[in-house]
């Protein structure tokens, strides 16, 4: 369903970032997901907010299981890169 509404021209990068943030619970699970937010989207690149770079020192290693949660719901993986940014916060 999501790769039908993602292939009406009518779609967006925004879209893909609002859709993103609504998953972001379940994809990451709820303690992270109150720690963290996805905060942007960049082509394939999701950058994440962290608290501070202590989680985002800790988040590295995590980053390619994070990849697979975040390409999960969509038929064709598209995200390729994940940054973890502790400003903004």
């Amino acid at each position: 369903m999501i790769a039908s509404f993602r292939a009406s021209p009518n779609w967006d990068e925004q879209l893909d970032l609002k859709l993103l943030q609504a998953l972001w619970p379940r994809l990451v699970g709820p303690q992270l997901a109150e720690a963290t937010r996805v905060q942007a989207i960049d082509g394939t690149r999701v950058i994440v907010s962290v608290p501070d770079a202590t989680w985002k020192t800790q988040l590295i290693p995590e980053r390619y299981r994070l990849l697979r949660s975040m390409n999960e719901p969509w038929p064709n993986p598209w995200i390729t890169e994940i940054w973890f940014t502790d400003e903004d916060r």
